[in-house]
This record gives structure tokens, C-alpha cells and sequence, in this order.
């Protein structure tokens, strides 16, 4: 079904799905608003639509079978739409994808920023079936990206200041989905920020597929942690953008832990409020001879002490983790080792990845393989093991006061939800529509779903 564009002239109705990271939801913020400047007309993905988009990953065999899922679906509701699949598994299995009778156009990484344009053109040539874009990376390649202006249906921003990744872990498949590091310009940085705060927002998550290496690839931009320092110093008034309205948060996406260093932690806690208290920092095992299989750069005694230190000057952070599970060759007295240091560590919750094969990473040579009935039960222990470890940071939490952004979802009893800088979901009564501001809470009760029963006790202005 088309709608009428304000010239009288048809224009097709598109519909987006988004599989993955933050980093996807960020692309699809970029598609959308490319689309609708170029005079496309933007659904829900329920409604019906000429043009359906799924924006795919690929980091485990079970994001494969959820995209491959999401697709047959796509062609069910809209069985004559145009389907064109986008993102990750695009990029790294383009003829699978291709071959995939529900589709119709395959549009990789670096080409899904000129989505407007191919879907124009609609599918000309083909190959098998479907229209085919996808470019190689090169060394060479550009930061792609679009300047946004908001995100559908949400209260925060994901930026996207960083993608591609150098290093070279055995299981991961990402940098052959997102090719080298590179990074948006710090003037980039700061004129987006402003961009989206201007248009109200008030939560900017930074985010990358190697944030922690933001500006590398270009030293005269600094690093992270000068970056972060100019973001908080700009909305306070400093520097040539001085105009970035206060009162916005910013939060970081994952980084690696070797990353997380003094510096970066000395603008942390200089903050005040501005950097939310939460930082998400990839384990994958906690035993050192599975680490070297992996090709991580950390030993687990390291981890751990990033860790503390993390702690010991910034006591009521969220620390996040993620763990795979059943790596090549990984033995029972290797798990003990993963399940000690996660016991013995200050984090707060877990992430939980069943090992897959990823074909054309080193990992998916390695073996012997570990049996599914033992990554099942090894998964289920460590999530068990998460579920501790987050009751335990609730209960250090307890009374304790929090500022909280109110987003724009209510709970199923009509109370506001709010989030807090360390990642607390908090319902609270109030008497008005409080979405997209500050407020000052107590925590007074963990519910069973992980949120908190909450005293509203102040609104900022």
C-alpha cells in the first residue's frame, strides 16, 4: 500500500526490522532518516508495506536462524513487497542470502547507507534471483555514517562513533562483517551530539564495534577519554561547542578491558552525573589457556583487576560481562576456571553466548568440539551463576538514592519507567507526564522482573 506524498505522487510505504547490537539500531536510525529524505513513507513493521527491510547479524549460528526466521516472515506478511536484506550476514553470506527465495535485494555494510538509491533503482540485474550490492572493505575504507536527528519510538540516542575492529579473536566474525576500525571525526562527534540534544534527548549511548579504539586510526583526534572529557566539558559550557544543552548523560557501549585506564577513568568520575555509571567490558573466559586460544590480549588475573580498580573509585557501577560458552577444546577444569573469576569478581550481570562455528574464523577449525548437551547445561549454570550476581548488586543498591532518565514506555500498571545511570530500571508514581527528564529516586524494593520499586523524590527542571 503507497501513500500520498504531499505533491499527489505515490511513494512506497517502507518497514524496518533490526537484528543485533546497538550498533544495528544506530544503521537503522541512519536508513530511515536517509529513506524519508528521499521521500520514502516510513511504517510500523506491522503494518503492511511495499518495501520491507531486515537489517541482519551474524555473530552466532542463532542470530543466523533468527534472521533467516525474521526473512520467511517478511515475506509472509507482505508476499509482494520488495524484501531487501541488509547488515551483517549480508555482508559475510551474500549468496546464502541470495539464494534465499523470500529475497530480493542484498545489500552489504558499506552500501546500505545509499539504501535510498538502490531501492530507486529497484532490482535490475540479478544474481540466482536477487539483486546483489555488496563492496568489499579495504584498509582504506571510510566511516560511513549519516548525521541523525532522532531515533524511532526512543526516549535515548545510539550513537555511532566507531566501527570495524583490528584484532583478530579466533571465534569472531565481525571483522570480516564490519572491516577495519575506523572513526568518526571529533568535530563529527560533537556537532551529532548536539544535533541530538538539541532535538531532546537527554541519554547519547556511544557506541562501536571497537569503541575503545575510537580515534586510532587517526592520532590527531586523541583518544576516548579526551573525547568523552570534551562531550562533558562542551554541555557545561567549555570549548567552541558550548552551545550543547546540559543535562544530557552519556553512556558507553562495550569496551574492551585493557581499555578501561586511569585516564578514562579519571573523566569518568570527574563527571559527576554526565557519564552514566555502567560499563560493559567482554570476559569470554575466564581461564588464561582458553584466553590465548582466542586470541584475547588479557590475562584473567588482568581482567580482574580492571575490575577492582573499577570499584575502588567508582563503587556503584554496573559491570557487565560476556562469556562464551563450549569454546573448541574447552574442558570441564577451564569452566571451573571461568565460573571462580566470575564469582570472585565485582560484576554485576552477564551475557551468555553459546560457542558456534563462524565459517572463515580460526576458531571454527579448532576442536574437539564441545557436545551441545554440555554447552546447554554449562550455559544454564553461568546464567544461574548471573542471576546471583545481579541480586547481589540489587541488594548492595538497596535505599541507596539515583537520578533516572524517565523513557517513554509505561509498566503494565501505569507507573513511569525510568533508568538509572548504573542500568536500574525503576517504576515510579507519578502525577504528569514525566518522559525524557531527570528524576531523583529511592530505591526501595527489587521486583521479581529486575526492576525496582522507587520513590520519586525530585524533578529536574
Amino acid at each position: 500500500m503507497s501513500s500520498q506524498s504531499l505533491h499527489g505522487r505515490p511513494r512506497k510505504t517502507v518497514a524496518f526490522r533490526t537484528i543485533g547490537c546497538k550498533l544495528n539500531q544506530c544503521e537503522t536510525a541512519q536508513m530511515r532518516e536517509a529513506l524519508r529524505a528521499a521521500g520514502f513513507y516510513l511504517v510500523e513493521w506491522d503494518e503492511q508495506a511495499d518495501i520491507r527491510v531486515v537489517n541482519t547479524c551474524t555473530v552466532t549460528a542463532k542470530s543466523d536462524r533468527t534472521c533467516r526466521h525474521e526473512i520467511h516472515a517478511a515475506r509472509r506478511r507482505d508476499p509482494d513487497c520488495l524484501l531487501a536484506v541488509t547488515g551483517c550476514l549480508a555482508q559475510v553470506a551474500s549468496d546464502t542470502v541470495a539464494n534465499m527465495p523470500e529475497v530480493d535485494m542484498v545489500i552489504g555494510n558499506p552500501d546500505k547507507y545509499r539504501l535510498a538509491e538502490h531501492l530507486a533503482i529497484g532490482p535490475v540485474k540479478r544474481v540466482e534471483h536477487s539483486t546483489v550490492a555488496v563492496s568489499p572493505f579495504s584498509a582504506e575504507s571510510d566511516f560511513e555514517a549519516e548525521f541523525l536527528t532522532h531515533f524511532h519510538g526512543q526516549t535515548r540516542a545510539f550513537l555511532k562513533i566507531q566501527t570495524g575492529c583490528d584484532s583478530s579473536c579466533a571465534y569472531c566474525i565481525v571483522p570480516l562483517a564490519r572491516g577495519p576500525a575506523r572513526s568518526m571525526s571529533k568535530d563529527a562527534v560533537l556537532e551529532q551530539v548536539q544535533i541530538l540534544t538539541a532535538h531532546g534527548y537527554r541519554e547519547i549511548v556511544l557506541t562501536g564495534v571497537d569503541l575503545g579504539s575510537w580515534g586510532r586510526d587517526k592520532n590527531a583526534w586523541g583518544s576516548l577519554a579526551e573525547l568523552l572529557d570534551s562531550l562533558v566539558r562542551c554541555q557545561n559550557g567549555g570549548g567552541r561547542h558550548g552551545d550543547v544543552p546540559k543535562n544530557a548523560r552519556f553512556r558507553l557501549s562495550s569496551l574492551e578491558p585493557l581499555e578501561v585506564d586511569e585516564t578514562l577513568l579519571d573523566v569518568i568520575q570527574g563527571s559527576g552525573d554526565d557519564v552514566a555509571r555502567h560499563l560493559h567490558l567482554p570476559l569470554q573466559s575466564g581461564s588464561d589457556s582458553v584466553l590465548r586460544q582466542m586470541g584475547r590480549p588479557y590475562s584473567a588475573e588482568q581482567y580482574l583487576e580492571v575490575l577492582h580498580r573499577i570499584v575502588r573509585r567508582l563503587p556503584d557501577t554496573a559491570l557487565g560481562a560476556d562469556v562464551i560458552v563450549g569454546f573448541p577444546g574447552e574442558t570441564d577444569e577451564q569452566f571451573r576456571e571461568t565460573v571462580s573469576l566470575i564469582e570472585a569478581s565485582p560484576l554485576t550481570y552477564l551475557h551468555v553466548f553459546s560457542y558456534s562455528d563462524r565459517p572463515g574464523t580460526r576458531a571454527a577449525t579448532m576442536g574437539p568440539k564441545i557436545p551441545p548437551h554440555i554447552i546447554r547445561d554449562r550455559s544454564r549454570s553461568l546464567r544461574d551463576l548471573g542471576v546471583r550476581k545481579k541480586a547481589a548488586f540489587c541488594d548492595s543498591l538497596y535505599g541507596s538514592e539515583q537520578r533516572a532518565l524517565v523513557l517513554a514506555e509505561r509498566s503494565s500498571d501505569g507507573r513511569s519507567v525510568g533508568l538509572t545511570g548504573n542500568y536500574m530500571e525503576v517504576l515510579v508514581d507519578d502525577d504528569e507526564d514525566m518522559p525524557n527528564r531527570f528524576v531523583r529516586v529511592r530505591l526501595d524494593e527489587a521486583l521479581p522482573d529486575g526492576r525496582w520499586d522507587a520513590t520519586l523524590l525530585e524533578k529536574e527542571g
